[in-house]
């Protein structure tokens, strides 16, 4: 069977880049503007929450245990809040608190997996 441990650590990755970018980029920007054109560019938002969905969505699909409770139901509602905190802007709602709990959700998901199949 082949090993998604790369898909595990992928996604973990990108979770904690959505978390980091939502908590860290703003207060970067203050000091450096280039970074702070980078935490308002929208198609960062777009290219980690998708990112982060296709390697989740792998590890869900193909890999052995991806479909248990203990895993998808914190990914998917890590994966509901982060597609949810690309639009919360235009309904007027913070985005971090909703990228930071997906993220994180996400993320100990993941770590969980890769600590559990070792």
């Amino acid at each position: 069977m082949q090993s998604y441990s790369s898909f595990d650590r992928a996604a973990t990755v990108l979770s904690l880049s959505c978390v980091a970018h939502c908590v860290a980029l703003p207060i970067i920007a203050v000091s450096l503007p280039f970074f702070g054109s980078l935490a308002q560019a929208e198609w960062i938002h777009w290219t980690l929450t998708a990112l982060a969905i296709a390697a989740s969505g792998t590890v869900i699909v193909r890999a052995h245990g991806g479909r248990s409770p203990v895993f998808l139901v914190p990914v998917l509602f890590g994966i509901t809040l982060i597609s949810f905190a690309v639009f919360a802007d235009s309904f007027g709602i913070d985005e971090t608190p909703p990228t930071v709990i997906g993220g994180l959700l996400i993320a100990a998901a993941h770590i969980h997996r890769l600590i559990k199949h070792k």
